[in-house]
């Protein structure tokens, strides 16, 4: 290997190494270590034999000398998209692209292997090049090859100037892969992208068209656009859906780089184009009031629109390469930050969803942070949890933390997310504040023993005594009717505590936690008949699926064969229990007091949930619960119908009011609603058991459910607990537990 001053005095900036080009692969490539901190390897592509071996060569150089190079953003393993429509193509090529399958190549008569999906870029850069080549002298830096892969202490370094390597760039090549099957053509893909692009914003949003949908050609053609088919629409899909606009990795590399090049096969065009095209559409989906390309997201998946990762790229490169950068959409760029709005990215190694984002993070970030890849994934990202939580003053990154029948990583330290994980939607943000603090001057946190625990000032203030039923194994479980929700309203006091509220506003507003989608507090009155109507959606739902299962074998015996007959039964019941002759007061006396008549498993078909929701209609002072005669009414000529049936496909459709709906799917995914011995309703994890505490920080927005620590005696008079997830809980969410006699914040320790 040359010394340092030997780089400089080569003619190119650099040593060669690898002009052989003999097919002789006995012996495999061996990396010489790199000279400087600054230091990076660069490739040319040299030819390809009539075997198809690829030759390159390698060359060192040293960014400070600002060397020519392009660099290549690519993803590792399979590119195609999945999901959906794409799967079964998706499988039918897992085995080309799997990390067994390695390819050779030629490095100065020396073997390297690489996988497929990089061999297809290279092969097809180096049969097309890119328009922009010459600004490059035809050198190209490409992680897999120019860093070392089995030198943890060389990538460590090198992730420490990943943000020089692809900012002094002349461009960046985005390689999405090669071309589909003949079934979804990727040039109609790149027609539709032009097509959208070139329609001025404001005219397509207020354009007939609905993005992802199959449509009539007249939609098209009286806006003077071409046709878009739906399989060009589902090409389109194909393309967002493929797998390097969920890279982690891109988000540095895209954010960075002064100019971006799109490839898919022999295809090409300009980022800006694509982004051009994702915001007219997503200016569309806005007027529309619904994001049409879910269609293609897995039912196991985040509802996250195919055009939003393109977005957000976008909006993040506009912010960085701006010449007066402000806060980033009224939020300032900060490791949180970061985090949270990269969290539906992935990496294959978990601890890049910390260290792909290191070109990002300010200097005074890098300089005391160490990219250690031999670090275990819970204490890189304990660290990464902890400086957020330092540099915000407050404890909102751990309301992130996942339910624990999803979690990946060690259950503990339970107060750590699981940064590898799809983002949870917090429940809470900065309107609410639990223990009646909220953002100080000094960190939340206390000094602790070790990195795996965490000390703040807490406080337990109530325990669950009853949680929901748990349906988040159920496709589409959002939008099942909970039988269990109307016997924990039933247990409420009325009038709720302080807030005066009756029961069914608890619930609706606890379902939605008291927020609209966009996070204001309190929720609006407006979303008490939204409510109404999205209930009345979901008993006809409920009736339509049990009618389906009473047309099997031996179907169960309270399974109802029509809605008709299960509101026929729900009346019975009401006149069989004697319901009617008893008043208001002796109504919510005899279902407020547990155990109740109506919580056995076996009465969770339609016709006792009917007579739930009756019972608890006759209890309310508003009309957020629909009675029978609404329900039948509703039935007979239905506002909005949810669920479309065309063949063998139910899709979901919105009300033309979709607010409620939209705040409720926001919190209610993965959670569950509780009771508390003292009387009040909440909505938390769904690993939530009774005997759990709620618990109150300082410094967190909402309270946390927490576990007394097995096996963990207090010492020096420290309780420890496991955080089990945030919760919203109905009046104790701005300090009212603190105000209580018998309360105080002390020193309490998460493990």
């Amino acid at each position: 290997m040359a010394a340092p001053n030997d780089l400089n005095g080569c003619p190119t900036g650099g040593v060669e190494n690898g002009d052989r080009k003999d097919d002789s692969m006995d012996e495999v490539y061996n990396y010489e270590p790199l000279p400087t901190s600054t230091s990076i390897r660069l490739l040319k592509l040299l030819s390809k034999t009539e075997s198809g071996l690829l030759h390159i060569s390698l060359k060192t150089v040293d960014l400070r000398n600002d060397p020519a190079y392009r660099a290549l953003s690519y993803s590792w393993g399979n590119p195609h998209a999945n999901g959906v429509d794409f799967t079964v193509y998706y499988n039918s090529v897992a085995d080309e692209y799997s990390a067994s399958h390695r390819i050779p190549i030629a490095c100065g008569g020396k073997r390297l292997h690489i996988q497929q999906n990089l061999f297809d870029a290279l092969c097809q850069l180096s049969t097309s090049g890119d328009s922009d080549e010459d600004d490059a002298d035809g050198y190209l830096w490409v992680d897999a090859l120019c860093i070392n892969q089995q030198d943890y202490a060389e990538r460590a370094a090198q992730v420490k100037i990943m943000d020089q390597v692809y900012s002094k760039a002349a461009h960046t090549v985005i390689w999405l892969g090669r071309v589909d099957a003949e079934i979804i053509s990727t040039s109609d893909a790149f027609r539709v992208i032009t097509q959208v692009a070139s329609y001025p914003l404001d005219t397509f949003a207020q354009s007939n068209i609905v993005p992802f949908r199959r449509q009539a050609p007249s939609v098209y053609t009286e806006c003077d656009l071409a046709p878009i088919s739906w399989m060009e629409w589902c090409a389109f899909a194909a393309l967002l859906k493929r797998q390097w606009f969920s890279r982690l990795w891109i988000v540095q590399e895209t954010i960075l780089s002064p100019r971006l090049l799109v490839f898919c096969g022999p295809h090409r065009i300009p980022w800006n184009t694509l982004v051009t095209a994702a915001q007219n559409i997503d200016a569309r989906c806005t007027v529309l009031g619904a994001r049409p390309s879910t269609l293609f997201i897995q039912h196991d998946q985040p509802a996250v629109p195919l055009e939003n990762n393109v977005l957000q790229l976008a909006r993040w490169r506009e912010y960085w390469h701006s010449p007066n950068p402000r806060d980033l959409q009224g939020r300032p760029f900060t490791l949180e930050t970061l985090i949270q709005d990269t969290w539906t990215f992935q990496a294959t190694d978990p601890r890049d969803k910390i260290y792909g984002l290191f070109g990002l993070m300010d200097a005074a970030t890098r300089n005391t942070w160490v990219v250690d890849y031999n670090t275990p994934v819970e204490e890189a990202y304990a660290f990464a949890t902890m400086r957020v939580m330092h540099h915000s003053r407050t404890l909102s990154i751990i309301s992130c933390i996942q339910d624990a029948s999803v979690r990946k990583v060690a259950p503990r330290p339970s107060w750590v997310p699981d940064f590898g994980l799809p983002y949870v939607n917090m429940l809470c943000n900065s309107h609410f504040s639990a223990a009646g603090t909220g953002a100080g001057s000094d960190p939340p946190t206390l000094p602790s023993p070790c990195w795996d625990r965490l000390r703040l000032h807490g406080m337990a203030v109530d325990e669950i005594i009853e949680v929901a039923n748990d349906r988040n194994n159920y496709p589409n479980s959002m939008m099942l009717l909970e039988s269990s929700w109307f016997e924990m309203a039933m247990l409420l006091p009325h009038p709720y505590h302080k807030t005066g509220h009756d029961p069914a506003e608890v619930l609706w507003r606890t379902l939605c936690a008291d927020q609209d989608a966009v996070g204001n507090s309190p929720a609006p009155e407006t979303f008490g008949p939204l409510f109404h109507e999205l209930l009345c959606a979901m008993v006809v739902v409920r009736a339509e699926l049990e009618a389906e299962n009473a047309q099997k074998t031996n179907p169960p015996v309270h399974c109802a064969p029509s809605f008709a007959e299960a509101m026929r039964r729900a009346r019975k019941m009401w006149d069989d229990l004697g319901l009617a002759d008893l008043g208001l007061e002796q109504l919510r006396e005899k279902m407020s007091a547990p155990p109740r008549f109506l919580s056995r498993p076996e009465l969770g078909w339609l016709a006792f949930t009917l007579l739930k929701m009756y019972i608890l209609a006759k209890m309310q002072s508003g009309a957020a619960i629909p009675d029978l005669d609404a329900l039948e009414e509703f039935e007979k000529n239905p506002t909005y119908v949810m669920r479309v049936i065309e063949g063998e496909e139910r899709s979901l459709v919105y009300p033309k009011d979709a607010a409620f709906m939209k705040s409720y799917q926001l919190r209610y995914g993965m959670r569950k609603l509780f009771f508390t011995k003292g009387g009040y309703l909440g909505l938390g994890p769904a690993s939530a058991r009774v005997g759990d505490m709620i618990l109150v920080f300082r410094g967190a927005a909402g309270p946390f459910v927490c576990r007394v620590a097995e096996a963990d005696e207090p010492q020096d008079g420290v309780e420890r607990f496991e955080i089990v997830g945030e919760s919203y809980v109905h009046g104790l969410m701005h300090g009212e537990a603190t105000r209580m006699g018998g309360f105080a914040l002390k020193e309490v320790e998460i493990l």
